[in-house]
């Protein structure tokens, strides 16, 4: 037996095509070879007998920095910041004695040494808790198969080797060793006489017998290593599955910690390896695998094994079978439900999937993080105009002097000239002027947000005890950006949604089921006015009873859930007629059973018939579930059987090919074969994928029928899937078996061939019927959603559903409201995409759409057929003009990366802030989980949904959390506060170092401009780090302009982030004159006192520079924390004492530092008992705020803004509280919804708003004016008067009536750009997906005569009925038309799972219209089921299908 063939000097796949060792770089740019119990050929071993392809080890380092490489690597990344080397660079200019003054290099690099001490603490310990967390996982325990070659690696010779070899180098070792490197190893044969045959395999063979498991570290596993799992364990690499205890060969993993999904998976051993079990079994088995390289997709893994039965097999001959990921388990996965589990180790380290995936998160920074950037700018222009000006200055007193400085400072031993002393005075200002660029900013920044991100974790309101989950923020520089978020961009599945499935109606042989009300229907009613909700007499509980009693008629159902969500009795009425209906009800309902790949759980030991079904997909255990609930039960999987109960009697189907679900696919099949025989294909998927593989020519009927059932679904908001069959001749599966054997078995390509293969054998399918399921909304989605759009914030919807049930899900959720006119855009090509969106801007936002009486509200619906053409570089100007336009948009069957698109589109076209939400779930319309996160990381923020199922989207995320709900809170509060704080910190952390800095560039003009001091250099040090550190912090981390009861009830406020008010460079310049004008004050009055200095009983003077440093700097000290403090909107006690403390520093600091420092002795005696040093200073305090005071009390009370208004009336509640206000204005100011604020965002060029103030006079009375506020400089601005808007209160859901009117919504409100239709949307619509569909679609239904009476469908006593034509409006150019319940009997006349037939009969429906008017269907009791009216003549009807 050979296993290379003969005379090759290169391996059979071209793995190993030199030489050298290679690296994982460059083992990933080929296939990977793993060899067990086969000999390396020679060309593949080094001189030593060792393989020359080396793989990374398992020991792996999320850590950045090692002790060797901290201090230089951290330093590093400290000074990439341009301030730091600034200050750097400054130190260094106060090393030179001519330009440093003599100051010493400790004291002046000390405030950097701190900053850089402090950051490099911070990233230390959060890198000590990485490698801490790295070490753990490493230690961790698994067991490996030991004293057995894996010739993959070198052995522990090598390593031996290695270290003999850097012992000699350093002449630790005597060199003989190194000499005579093969003296212990036994010679090779030359590559050239190689001849691969039995001999060397049989002697690696010999030499087995003694291996055994043995307990091994995570990071000593190696690639080619066999590992032996148990139960609950971790998954120390990737690897493939050789065997498991379960007879059939299957294991169960959660994967959790990989992809964060919960829902255990199922995965297969490779069947050649199933047999080995024991130590010697592996020992002596002989196989090789031919794997792809590593790569990051989690779902996808392709490989081939090579294994040989017997020993004279040959390289020619042997078997391969082929390995996917379902006979994977990676890294990070956790074995579950099985008892042992041996593998075969492929990918180690770095190369594993989970590492690939491990990249960073895309580093972001927050708007004002980069907006500060010109603030710092300024700052270092203002800094390089002092100094120019005090060189240019310097120079002109040298060249004039008008003193003795001629004699004593300009004399031709100081100085050369003019020019070198404005040169060496520039430098010594850069010093003396540094502190105007704050060194103690972003250290600041990041504390203050640290805290905010404490803040936001802690939050109960935020916090879901059902998951034990809080809000959890991952990326802490952003919490700014959560007040400014003008464009929400959410998935619904899963995040609107709570993701949990509930069958609730189904379509069999054309026959609807299912009772009850969806969350669309009820979402379609909340837009009806009030008067018009009633309720209907229907009782869904009492059809529960009734159902369950029909079912115990015919069979006792032992296995039914205590929540059963899919509710008829009708169906058991059927189902106990023993007509063509019940058989295809049997037919169904088995489907369902079959055609899935769930897990079956038994939660309760107790009560064997209690079972849960776990699957990748809720929508497929919903599927599974119902049909448990109606008696066809899937018991279990044992091997390559299905074991179900059918109605109580137990039958077994063999499995033979499962054609899995995928996002291109759209469908999933199963090939069984029933115990009478012959072969079934079974098929779920999407209604325009099925129908499209139908067997042409039949079941028009039925397929009509079908589809219209569907529609109805799909408005109700269900999600919906065709089921059909297909009976397979045996001669034809046998060739298809072998040709999907052979694209299985593919190393390249695989996906592509599986999926030829299967197109062979899908097709010709039989209809069978259809389901629906309903993904019902998370609680407090509508509310949320309202709050949000009340706020300004406008919210895209992006959406793999179709687009009429997106339009009901938005009603339901409150994105779209009855006041809005929906543009609904679907196109087929480039140039009608191109037209449509022309008109929709022309129609709804041109020169005439104020005349045309048209809604001011408007919705944008657009397919994702479109938004491929919409999206193209000359079209995505159109479709951001007309989406920035809508309140709302919803985009329909977009895929994933068509969702990041459309977030890219809308940040970097608008430079606006933008938020996405998501879950990230796996669902069976979405497989790719790493794709639906591209639309988290494309925003400017990110937020992941935790869910029951799984937290993927919180891997990728900004922030996590639960529950949309929580979302208002997070933006209205916390990011609004965040917004406020950190703007008002930045701003006066600017302020108050101009301050300082300006003070004593007006002493250089007393000076001689030489750079000298004003202030004593201990007050440079502490100005920032200490004496105005912390009310500055306080603000930043604290301050709060109204609660959070109040920024809930006001959503208005959040506007002012949006628009970017509270940060902005008009603001800044303000502050910067400010700051001008308190240093005049500051310096000139302590100047002034100064120039008249009076004596000290004891001699001393107060009129030294040390007096007057010391007077500006208290000055100037306390006005900036009192000017922090005016900015302060919540004056709490411990504003207060942080404020005074700070104050207090300054003077404590003085008193103690003339106690001890020879240069400021007796200074508290000098200073504090003299009266003039006060008077100076309080009189300097009150000059300076004196004018900052007054303008706010104007503003505030001529001008005040949205945020004023509020605050006045919250705390005239609280008065009123106390009775201090007469009870008229009490009764007013209590009136919470009532909200005098900006309603809406008009458009970016006019943004001036008329404001209502309410102002309380003294005598409690209220006095209201308009007034016009400018909230943003423009030319342009114009006053729009709003009155007091006033939040609306959903009803509960539980009150509303059960029937509705022919219209929800004022009429001609739902605009068709495609067909330039339009028609008054009653909460349901119908709409197409693909354009060959569309065909399809219109060729079903049939002429109607729209002048007669219409087509009504009763869905029973629960559902929704048509009003008469005459209701209509007669602008009406189209109508919803509807559809009688007169099915075609189209299913095989033998039940379908008894005996199968190749070539089914049909028989034709046993209910026939009479003369063609009017058909109906009755059940045993004489209800109406449905009831047709339509008449004999008629013609072509406009329908409701969205497109061209």
């Amino acid at each position: 037996m050979t296993f290379f063939k003969k005379g090759s000097n290169q391996d059979p796949e071209g793995v190993a095509d030199s030489k050298r060792a290679s690296t994982a770089s460059t083992t990933a740019q080929g296939k990977r070879r793993v060899l067990v119990n086969i000999p390396l050929p020679p060309n593949q071993l080094d001189q030593y007998g060792e393989p020359l392809q080396s793989y990374v080890t398992n020991k792996i380092r999320t850590s950045k920095y090692t002790l060797l490489n901290f201090l230089p690597k951290n330093l590093f990344e400290q000074f990439r910041r341009v301030a730091n080397i600034y200050f750097l660079f400054l130190i260094i200019l106060q090393a030179i004695p001519s330009i440093g003054g003599g100051v010493s290099i400790l004291v002046s690099a000390s405030p950097l040494l701190t900053i850089i001490s402090m950051t490099a603490l911070k990233d230390a310990f959060e890198d000590w808790k990485r490698h801490m967390q790295d070490t753990t996982l490493n230690k961790s325990k698994t067991t490996r198969l030991t004293n057995w070659k894996n010739v993959n690696v070198p052995g522990d010779e090598a390593q031996m080797r290695i270290w003999h070899s850097v012992a000699s180098y350093l002449g630790l070792r005597n060199n003989k060793v190194a000499e005579n490197p093969t003296t212990d190893l036994p010679s090779l044969p030359s590559q050239s006489s190689f001849n691969p045959s039995l001999t060397s395999q049989q002697e690696l063979l010999s030499k087995t017998g003694g291996a055994r498991w043995t307990e091994s570290r995570w990071q000593d596993v190696k690639v080619g290593d066999i590992i032996q799992l148990r139960n609950n364990d971790s998954v120390p690499a990737d690897i493939i599955i050789l065997s498991t205890s379960e007879p059939d060969g299957l294991c169960y993993v959660e994967t959790k910690e990989l992809d964060g999904e919960t829902n255990l998976k199922v995965r297969h051993c490779v069947s050649a390896t199933a047999s080995t079990v024991t130590e010697s079994e592996c020992e002596r088995a002989t196989f090789y695998v031919q794997s792809e390289p590593p790569h990051p997709n989690l779902y996808s893994y392709t490989a081939v094994m090579h294994w040989f039965q017997k020993p004279e097999m040959t390289e020619d001959d042997h078997e391969i079978e082929p390995i996917s990921i379902n006979n994977a388990l990676l890294r990070g996965c956790v074995v579950r439900n099985t008892e042992w589990i041996i593998g075969l180790v492929m990918f180690t380290g770095t190369d594993t999937k989970i590492m690939l995936n491990s990249g960073d998160t895309p580093s972001k920074r927050s708007r004002i993080e980069i907006e500060t950037n010109f603030q710092v700018t300024m700052n270092f222009i203002i800094l390089f105009i002092l100094c120019f000006g005090s060189a240019i200055a310097g120079a002109i007193y040298y060249v004039q002097p008008i003193s003795s400085a001629d004699v004593f400072e300009f004399s031709e031993n100081n100085a050369g000239g003019a020019v070198e002393n404005g040169f060496l005075t520039f430098w010594t200002s850069l010093i003396l002027f540094q502190n105007i660029v704050p060194i103690s900013l972003y250290i600041t920044i990041e504390m203050v947000k640290t805290v905010q991100a404490y803040f936001i974790h802690s939050d109960i309101d935020l916090y879901y005890p059902k998951l034990d989950y809080p809000c959890t923020p991952k990326t802490w520089n952003i919490s700014d950006d959560l007040g400014q978020i003008e464009y929400i961009f959410s998935d619904k599945t899963g995040t609107l949604t709570q993701n949990v499935m509930e069958f609730k109606r189904c379509t069999i042989n054309g026959v609807s089921y299912g009772q009850g009300e969806t969350d669309a229907t009820r979402g379609a009613k909340l837009a009806e006015p009030s008067s018009a909700i009633t309720e209907d007499g229907f009782d869904l509980e009492a059809e529960k009873k009734l159902m369950l009693q029909e079912m115990s008629k015919i069979f006792e159902n032992r296995y039914v859930s205590s929540n059963v969500t899919f509710i008829d009795s009708k169906l058991f009425q059927d189902l106990r007629s023993e007509g063509e209906q019940a058989k295809a009800i049997q037919d169904f309902f088995s489907a369902l059973a079959l055609c899935h790949t769930v897990l079956v759980e038994r939660p309760d030991e107790n009560n064997p018939f209690k079972i849960d079904y776990k699957a990748q997909s809720p929508d497929e255990a919903a599927l599974v579930g119902c049909a448990r609930d109606v008696g066809f039960v899937f018991l279990e999987r044992f091997q390559d059987t299905l074991a179900i109960e059918l109605l109580g009697e137990r039958k077994e189907f063999t499995l033979l090919n499962v054609l899995e679900f995928n996002s291109t696919r759209k469908r999933m099949s199963v090939i069984i074969r029933p115990p009478e025989g012959g072969v079934i294909l079974l098929c779920k998927g999407a209604d325009s994928v099925i129908y499209a593989r139908l067997e042409k020519g039949q079941q028009t009927k039925l397929k009509e029928d079908t589809l219209t059932d569907l529609e109805v679904f799909a408005n109700e908001g269900l999600r919906t899937l065709c089921i059909a069959y297909r009976v397979i001749p045996d001669e034809e599966y046998a060739l298809w078996s072998q040709k999907y054997a052979e694209a299985a078995s593919s190393i390249s390509d695989r996906e592509e061939k599986i999926e030829q293969a299967c197109e062979m054998i899908e097709h010709s399918l039989i209809l069978m019927g259809g389901t629906a399921i309903e993904d019902r909304l998370q609680d407090g989605v509508p509310e949320c959603i309202k709050t949000l759009s009340t706020a300004g914030i406008k919210i895209w919807v992006l959406t793999g559903d179709k687009i009429e049930t997106a339009i009901n899900i938005g009603f339901a959720c409150n994105l779209l409201q009855k006041d809005m006119a929906l543009i609904v855009v679907t196109a087929s090509d480039k140039q009608s995409t191109a037209n449509q969106l022309n008109d929709a801007l022309e129609k709804f936002f041109g020169s005439d759409a104020k005349s045309s009486g048209l809604s001011n509200k408007h919705a944008l619906v657009i397919d994702g057929e479109t938004l491929k053409y919409a999206l193209d570089d000359s079209l995505r100007g159109l479709l951001l003009d007309l989406g920035k336009r809508c309140n709302s948009v919803v985009c329909c069957r977009v895929s994933p990366l068509q969702k990041a698109k459309v977030v890219a589109l809308v940040k970097e076209g608008l430079n606006v802030m933008t938020l996405s939400i998501g879950d990230g779930k796996f669902s069976f319309f979405c497989d790719d989980i790493r794709s639906k996160n591209i639309m988290i990381q494309e925003a400017n923020v990110g937020i992941g949904i935790a869910g029951e199922e799984g937290r993927q989207a919180t891997m990728a995320a900004d922030y996590a959390f639960a529950q949309f709900r929580f979302l208002d809170k997070l933006l209205l509060v916390h990011g609004r506060w965040s917004y406020i704080r950190i703007s008002e910190m930045i701003s006066c952390f600017f302020y108050k170092n101009i301050v300082w800095t300006i003070a004593m560039f007006w002493y250089q003009c007393w000076a001689g401009f030489t750079a000298q001091y004003l202030y004593d250099y201990t007050y440079i040090l502490l100005y920032n780090l200490v004496f105005t550190a912390v009310p500055v912090m306080f603000l930043g981390a604290f301050d709060q302009d109204v609660d959070a009861k109040t920024s809930l009830k006001n959503p208005q406020l959040y506007k002012r982030g949006i628009l970017q008010q509270d940060f902005t460079k008009s603001k800044f310049w303000l502050y910067v004159l400010d700051a001008v004008y308190q240093s005049v004050v500051c310096f000139f009055i302590p100047w002034g006192l100064m120039l008249y200095g009076s004596s000290h009983a004891n001699g001393l003077q107060n009129n030294g520079l040390t007096d007057l440093g010391t007077m500006v700097a208290g000055s100037v000290v306390a006005t900036t924390n009192i000017y922090v403090g005016l900015n302060t909107m919540n004056w709490s006690w411990i504003a207060f004492v942080v404020i005074g403390l700070s104050i207090l520093s300054f003077y404590v600091w003085v008193e103690f530092y003339s106690l001890w420092y020879i240069g400021f002795s007796r200074m508290d005696l000098i200073l504090y008992t003299e009266i003039e040093f006060w008077f100076a200073v309080v009189l300097a305090v009150v000059l300076s705020i004196l004018p900052r005071y007054s303008v706010k009390y104007i503003h505030k009370t001529y001008w005040p803004s949205d945020m004023d208004i509020v605050r006045e009336q919250v705390y005239m509640r609280k008065k009123s509280k106390k009775g201090k206000v007469r009870t008229s204005f009490v009764e007013e100011v209590r009136e919470e919804d009532k909200v005098p604020i900006t309603s809406e965002i008009p458009d970016s060029a006019d943004r001036s708003f008329r404001t209502l103030s309410y102002i309380a006079s003294d005598a409690g009375q209220e006095v209201a004016s308009f007034t016009d506020i400018t909230i943003t400089p423009s030319p342009s601005t114009t006053d729009v008067s709003l009155k007091p808007r006033s939040m609306a209160k959903l009803p509960k859901l539980t009150t509303l009536r059960k029937s509705r009117t022919d219209s929800i919504r004022s009429v001609e409100q739902l605009f068709h750009m495609g067909s330039g239709k339009r028609q008054s949307f009653t909460g349901y619509a119908f709409s197409g997906e693909d354009s060959s569909f569309e065909g399809f679609r219109r060729s079903v239904y049939r002429p109607i005569n729209p002048g007669r009476s219409q087509l009504n469908m009763l869905h029973r006593s629960n559902t929704l009925t048509t009003s008469t034509p005459s209701e209509y409006s007669t602008n009406r150019l189209s109508i919803l038309s509807t559809f009688s319940l007169n099915r075609s009997r189209t299913l095989p006349s033998r039940l379908l799972f008894s005996r199968w037939s190749p070539s089914p009969s049909r028989s034709p429906s046993p209910i026939k219209p009479n003369n063609g008017s009017s058909c109906s269907l009755v059940d045993d009791n004489s209800h109406v089921r449905r009831r047709r009216t339509a008449s004999s003549e008629g013609e072509e009807m406009e329908l409701t299908i969205i497109s061209p």
